[in-house]
């Protein structure tokens, strides 16, 4: 009984390091959207937040194989691959534009706890 006491608080705390360290560890992202729609290769975002009356550009970016998708904390267990992705995952995306004037993102991470369509 004495260590499912000390058990209970280690686990939260070994939980709340996880979030803290992958919170730091993904921070610097080119793109805080939303997923949209994924057309094959292609994943469309939009913005977090719509104004009634603004118009918006929907951004498309290419995964490629070096592509890495992930979740931030408990999610990175259940996303691994463009399958995962799904409408309304809100995401942190890392790209850069090639010649060709296309967006290929270097890395997806999808940050949002609850959405599991």
């Amino acid at each position: 009984m004495k260590s499912l006491k000390w058990l209970i608080p280690l686990f939260v705390v070994i939980i709340v390091a996880w979030y803290v360290i992958d919170f730091i560890r993904f921070s610097d992202y080119d793109e805080k959207k939303q997923v949209s729609d994924v057309n094959g290769d292609t994943l469309v975002l939009s913005e977090l937040k719509i104004e009634p009356d603004a118009s918006y550009m929907l951004l498309e970016v290419k995964i490629t194989s070096q592509t890495r998708i992930t979740g931030l904390g408990f999610r990175s267990l259940f996303v691994n691959n463009i399958d995962d992705l799904k409408h309304g995952n809100k995401v942190r995306v890392w790209y850069y534009t090639n010649a060709d004037n296309e967006n290929i993102a270097k890395k997806v991470v999808v940050y949002n706890l609850f959405n599991f369509h």
